[in-house]
């Protein structure tokens, strides 16, 4: 916590250069007031959110910034960034998948403030240029151009007071020239949190758990960007980006089990989880221009490793036999990404053909030792250890051509074909699959119907399919399922924009072999696994409205509503017709002419619903604070309130032979401040290559 100190502190110190910089920022911003932006445009094939025109989007960071993309939902508290109504979708930044999931993935979009956002692309229906991958969608970060000739960075800290504290330093230094550029990021993350779990299974045995738990984390992730263009056609780069991630838990756990013969155990368990988990993304790319109608070709090479490292010991008192367990495990999870593709852009005068091939190799070594103490010695138990190799290598080929009709009429089509093969140490096999899309988009002067088809594919991530078990005490533990095999997604989406303000979308979502997962109690031994159980058809609307009234209050009003119904298979369960409903309304208040100062009031509400054999019951949240813009907008300094009700996440699941209740709370409710202040020179601006890499979302 000194380094988030002392970067506070430089920032106070730094603000003192600002003034030199203080007519040029004033003729930008007048440009800006005269370019203004629409806030929301809809093409054939995506909703995009322009940030530069919400006034509730300024001096925020990324996830923050997500949270006011209507028909976008960010929660904490799962870790989630979804589309209400829908599954959890992939973000990329500049079209690169980010390898991160959960609390990772939040953090990490700490460190992109929203004045360097441009657009934020929401893709329901991605067309076949992207990866098949992913449940419902993708959204798509979009940075603005690179940093301007000379110097310029950014330097942020943020701290957060939950049960625990938290704090994040972020530093950025760009060098920009004609020809060359170089970005350097570093980002410190250190934090805790309480979580407090309750899980509960009634049928012939009765199981009562609860678990107390501090998470904490240690991040540092510096990464290096460069570019240069070797002349007027051809351009070289290359991103490096280093994650070095330390995570630790400590547990208490308390599980009260009533046999089926009415026979009474007390389990009491401290745990102590330590994980390291290094990694390496290095990104290389050439682009070439084949002549100046547009023509390009783009070659791209990605590479990932990981190496994790965990150790866990818990020690278990077991009543009323007062017998005491000890045992460890030593885990190493060894992940490894290498992909090449070509994407060829063809402009006629008839439409855009675009073209390409991609390979990309997944491989991971997975080892796990449980240990008993023995005599004051660690004896390994062989029949509780696993060891698990897999191999998965993808071929894929796309094609789409892209046509305009006059003013009006936009269209797309195109289809993605890709072949799988996977080896494991449990099973072998083949697949291949073709992933059809097609939009079509018609619009006036303040009308935009459109309407897209899309074809999908989920893979199961490497935690789903990993053999190895998580022990929550010597009889109870989670396992991935390695003869999981891939769900598949139809989506359909009709959408409507009138005047940039109003959105709204009616979709039908077919999904097809889905999997999740499942506890099942045998005697005091609590499993959980994953399986592929059931399917779903979703009907459901979206709808929106932004505006601001009397100069000075931005308003966003959303609702989401679906009916769905699911039919399961491979589990002793009823599924039931399901529904959902759910609204948010979020509100800043400028409180001065100069309109630096704002007040910002922010409420959401999931009413209860039900999908396949669950029922979550009701979820509200409410949100509130402060931002302050100083010296021209150079410093932001926000104070913000989150989860004022503290609310818990709590679901109930029906089986044939028994029910199950969890009950959950992850400190949701937080007092945050946070500074950042922009500094460098403002000439000429010079756009900055995208680099994608997709795929290693799959890893965590």
């Amino acid at each position: 916590m000194k380094l988030t100190y002392l970067f506070i502190a430089t920032l106070f110190s730094t603000a003192a250069f600002a003034q030199t910089q203080k007519d040029s920022l004033k003729e930008i911003e007048q440009v800006n007031i005269l370019i203004k932006k629409k806030l929301l445009e809809r093409k054939a094939d995506r909703l995009i959110f322009n940030v530069d025109a919400s006034i509730a989007s300024q001096g925020m960071d990324a996830g923050e910034t997500l949270a006011n993309v209507p028909m976008l939902k960010v929660d904490e508290n799962l870790g989630t960034i979804s589309i209400t109504g829908k599954s959890s979708v992939n973000v990329m930044v500049n079209g690169r998948m980010l390898n991160l999931s959960g609390t990772a993935l939040l953090n990490y979009l700490k460190s992109i403030r929203s004045e360097n956002i441009s657009k934020i692309e929401v893709i329901t229906t991605p067309p076949s240029k992207y990866e098949a991958q992913g449940n419902s969608g993708l959204i798509n970060i979009i940075l603005k151009k690179n940093p301007n000739l000379g110097f310029s960075g950014n330097i942020s800290s943020g701290l957060t007071q939950r049960t625990y504290h938290n704090g994040s330093t972020n530093g950025t230094l760009n060098y920009q020239t004609e020809k060359f550029s170089l970005s350097l990021k570093t980002a410190y993350i250190e934090g805790a949190k309480r979580t407090d779990e309750r899980f509960t299974i009634l049928g012939a045995s009765k199981n009562y758990s609860q678990s107390i738990r501090k998470d904490m984390w240690q991040d540092l992730a510096p990464s290096l960007n460069a570019s240069y263009k070797i002349n007027k056609n051809s351009e070289v780069g290359f991103e490096y980006i280093f994650g070095g991630d330390k995570n630790g838990m400590n547990i208490l756990n308390t599980t009260r089990n009533i046999s089926s013969d009415l026979k009474e155990t007390n389990l009491l368990t401290n745990t102590f989880h330590r994980e390291k988990s290094p990694t390496h993304t290095f990104s290389a790319y050439y682009d070439l221009k084949l002549d100046s109608l547009g023509k390009k070709l783009s070659l791209a090479g990605n590479f990932y490793k990981n190496n994790n490292d965990t150790e866990v010991n818990f020690s278990t008192l077991t009543l009323p036999e007062n017998t005491v367990q000890d045992v460890k495990t030593l885990s190493e999870v060894k992940p490894q990404i290498f992909s090449v593709q070509a994407d060829l852009e063809l402009p006629f005068s008839f439409g855009m053909i675009e073209t390409g091939v991609k390979f990309n190799q997944f491989r991971n070594s997975a080892d796990l030792k449980y240990l008993n103490l023995e005599n004051n010695q660690y004896i390994i138990d062989e029949e509780k250890g696993s060891q698990f190799e897999y191999q998965e290598e993808n071929y894929a080929v796309y094609g789409s051509f892209a046509k305009n009709f006059g003013e009006h009429w936009e269209t797309k089509a195109g289809i993605r074909y890709e072949n799988t093969s996977v080896k494991s140490t449990v099973n072998n096999f083949n697949y291949g699959q073709w992933f059809p899309s097609a939009f079509v988009s018609y619009k006036n002067e303040k009308n935009v119907f459109s309407f897209s088809y899309s074809r999908r594919i989920n893979r199961p991530s490497m935690s789903n399919l990993n053999p190895f078990r998580w022990y929550e005490n010597p009889y109870s533990y989670s396992t991935g399922n390695p003869l999981l095999t891939p769900s598949y997604i139809n989506n359909l989406e009709l959408g409507y924009t009138f005047n940039n303000k109003f959105s709204a979308s009616i979709y039908y979502l077919k999904l097809k072999n889905a999997f999740g997962q499942i506890a099942n109690l045998t005697e005091k031994s609590q499993i959980g696994g994953y399986l592929n159980y059931y399917n779903n058809d979703s009907y459901g609307i979206n709808a929106s409205y932004t505006d601001t009234f009397f100069k000075f209050w931005e308003a966003t009003v959303t609702l989401n509503a679906t009916i769905q119904t699911s039919e399961v298979f491979g589990i002793e369960a009823v599924a039931q017709k399901g529904n959902s409903f759910n609204y948010s309304i979020n509100n800043t208040f400028m409180l001065n002419k100069k309109r630096t100062i704002s007040l910002f009031l922010n409420y959401d509400q999931s009413l209860p619903n039900d999908n396949v054999n669950t029922h979550i019951h009701n979820f509200s949240n409410l949100n509130s604070g402060f931002k302050f813009s100083l010296m021209e907008k150079q410093l932001q300094i926000n104070a913000t309130v989150t989860n004022i009700f503290a609310q818990r996440f709590r679901g109930d699941m029906f089986f044939k032979d028994n029910s199950q209740y969890f009950n959950n709370y992850w400190d949701g409710r937080s007092l945050r401040l946070s500074v950042n202040y922009t500094f460098g020179n403002n000439k000429k601006q010079i756009q900055k290559k995208n680099i994608k890499f997709e795929e290693v979302d799959r890893v965590n």
